[in-house]
């Protein structure tokens, strides 16, 4: 299927973009309400996220090209490579952040919006491999909503993936029309997609690359001389925008000896029950009438797309009937043999192994996924089989020698149907996604474990992000075959029914957010206007014993530094420098002669004392020893409850 050349889909795309954003108003209330208030996650996280964007909007707007070496746990170097870089939200940030002056404001912004681009782009990818507007309306609603992605609404880099399907889209106009213009144009999707999230980066290349190789396999990949220039420049600068972020992560996992095992990745693999898993109210509900209980409770995420999006799944992959009923009686036996041959080759191949090793079990780790400790077995299965071969001889004879030479004839045949078989194409993508999801217990995802890129993601259920988009395309292209049955008025009626019932599945507002406010210390403030440059560190440290609280103050010292952006030795990321750690254990004893010869020995200049933060009885203590240390920790300004002491070195009181 081809979508005809200049179809003006801007426009379409533009209406699409109307209801896809009336429906995320509905959806995220009442976070699309109280956009600047209110927030989904909550505590280290969200200070996490709402850091970050406003670091790289400060980055972006004066030291672009040292972007990754952010201020935090100092004296690191590319500490924005210690987490998600969410470069390319911050672009999208920059205005609401320049705007209304909160990084909150911003931040959901960029979530919200990104159901709505999910949603818009998947309508172009749908429409470009020829699915209708009705279809494509189904498309995008389902990428955009359906609970695998619309559920990570709180991991910005997660519900930020809304460039994948333009930069598909783009590159199936390419392909049709041969035009300059698109080849760019998925350059450029595929280039933001790599820039605002890494795992939308690990996702985009999965599915640029399966289309690549798909083209390339069944010959529709064919690149002219005078092409062919275009194709090294677009590839040459997408490749170089991902070696710009790739390489500070490269050097952060390098310098920080990060290695993800299996063991760890298998502990984050999901279980089967949570593809059955939903939070929205009909999915609960039924799940209560059927198994008596809303959200199976082994479940470890949610990753279930929908009753209509699997119906009108299954209605896209249903090849249609054509012929008399002869013809199709011979094409079913011709597939029936095919089929029976190559169970035959694989339970030959089963049977001589099982009876050479004398049988064996395949385990993942205590547990047996499969046992055959006796060959004589697989050998009667294999007897069955050549039984039920020769009662289809009768019908499709066995002529090996013909098969072989029609063998290349016939594959160039298929592959001329194949190549422009979009359907056939996202279906695979869409098992691909969804394998990958499993985990390690179920085989792809320990093949393609060290794959450069591919250990990155630890949580493999995020792969169901790239099945859910091609899902959507194969139900979008359901529907579209469901309806052509029926006359124009019928097809209009069928379009809203469908639309109402894919929102009534998806649905699950209220959303369970949390009111949040940000709130930077004026003795912070203060320090922006001292001389620079200069080092922070600021005190108290929540007991590291309780986890939540110790991230969350760490967190929130991030926040401060937004105030003046200097260097800090707080951070809070997705891994932790070790020297970070003995820090954190000596700064909870400060001021003592520990921890103030170490902070002097790796630069620190300025120590924040927040005194509303310490018990009665821990001020006390703390006020008498920094009067002990007055000599090496003046006091410079007191503002409300907080202090700046600058440090002295020691041993260069003159510096």
């Amino acid at each position: 299927m081809k979508a005809p050349d200049r179809r003006p889909l801007w426009k379409e795309c533009a209406l699409s973009a109307a209801l896809y954003g009336a429906l995320t108003i509905a959806f995220a209330y009442p976070l699309s309400i109280h956009p600047a208030s209110r927030v989904l996650p909550v505590g280290a996280d969200a200070n996490l996220y709402l850091w970050t964007l406003q670091w790289d909007v400060h980055a972006l707007t004066h030291r672009p090209l040292s972007i990754f070496d952010a201020n935090i746990y100092y004296p690191y170097r590319h500490t924005l490579a210690y987490s998600e870089n969410l470069i390319g939200s911050a672009l999208i940030a920059a205005p609401f952040l320049w705007t209304t002056a909160s990084a909150i404001v911003a931040l959901n912004a960029v979530a919200l919006l990104s159901c709505v681009l999910c949603g818009v782009g998947t309508y172009l990818l749908a429409r470009r491999v020829g699915i209708g507007p009705r279809g494509a309306l189904a498309a995008g609603l389902i990428f955009a909503f359906a609970p695998p992605r619309f559920f990570r609404l709180g991991q910005l880099h997660l519900t930020t993936v809304q460039w994948i399907p333009f930069c598909l889209a783009f590159l199936h106009a390419y392909f049709d029309f041969g035009r300059r213009a698109d080849l760019w144009w998925a350059a450029a999707f595929f280039m933001l997609q790599v820039v605002t999230s890494a795992h939308g980066a690990v996702f985009c290349t999965l599915s640029v690359g399966g289309l690549l190789v798909w083209r390339a396999v069944l010959g529709g990949w064919r690149i002219r001389a005078a092409r062919g220039r275009d194709v090294v420049l677009a590839a040459a600068c997408a490749a170089a925008v991902a070696l710009f972020v790739f390489l500070p992560y490269r050097a952060v996992q390098n310098e920080m000896g990060l290695r993800r095992s299996l063991e760890e990745t298998t502990y984050f693999s999901p279980n089967l029950t949570s593809f059955l898993a939903s939070p929205s109210r009909l999915h609960m509900w039924l799940a209560s009438r059927f198994t008596g209980e809303p959200i199976p409770s082994d479940a470890s995420a949610f990753l279930f797309p929908g009753y209509l999006t699997l119906i009108l799944a299954a209605a896209g992959v249903w090849t249609a009937r054509s012929g008399d009923a002869a013809a199709r009686r011979a094409a079913w036996s011709k597939r029936a043999s095919r089929l029976c041959e190559l169970a035959i080759v694989v339970t030959a191949i089963v049977a001589l192994a099982l009876t050479i090793t004398g049988g064996g079990r395949v385990r993942h780790g205590s547990t047996v996924m499969f046992s055959a400790r006796s060959p004589w077995r697989a050998w009667i299965a294999l007897g069955v089989l050549l039984l039920v071969r020769a009662a289809l001889s009768r019908s499709v004879p066995l002529d090996a020698r013909h098969r072989l030479r029609a063998a290349a004839p016939s594959f160039a045949r298929w592959a001329g149907r194949a190549r422009d078989n979009h359907v056939l194409f996202y279906s695979m993508l869409a098992i691909v996604g969804f394998w990958l999801a499993l985990g390690i217990p179920y085989g792809l995802y320990r093949l393609v474990y060290a794959w450069p890129g591919l250990s990155f993601i630890r949580v493999p259920s995020r792969f169901s992000i790239v099945g859910l988009m091609a899902l959507a395309i194969v139900a979008g292209a359901g529907f579209d075959r469901f309806a052509a049955r029926f006359r124009e008025r019928t097809r209009t009626v069928l379009t809203i029914v469908t639309l109402v019932v894919l929102a009534a599945e998806f649905f699950a507002a209220p959303l369970q957010t949390a009111p949040y406010a940000v709130d930077v210390p004026a003795i912070d403030r203060w320090l922006a206007t001292r001389p620079t440059p200069f080092v922070v560190a600021e005190v108290p440290l929540a007991s590291p014993i309780d986890v939540v609280a110790a991230a969350r103050r760490q967190s929130t010292y991030m926040l401060h530094s937004t105030a003046h952006w200097q260097k800090t030795i707080h951070g809070y990321s997705g891994m932790q420098p070790p020297l970070h750690d003995v820090l954190y254990l000596e700064l909870r004893t400060f001021p003592d002669e520990r921890s103030l010869t170490h902070l002097s020995s790796i630069g620190v200049t300025d120590v924040v004392v927040h005194t509303e933060l310490y018990s009665p009885d821990e001020w006390r203590r703390v006020s008498a020893a920094l009067d002990r240390f007055s000599d090496r920790l003046p006091l410079e300004h007191t503002e409300g409850a907080g202090r700046v002491y600058s440090l002295r070195d020691w041993y260069n009181p003159a510096r």
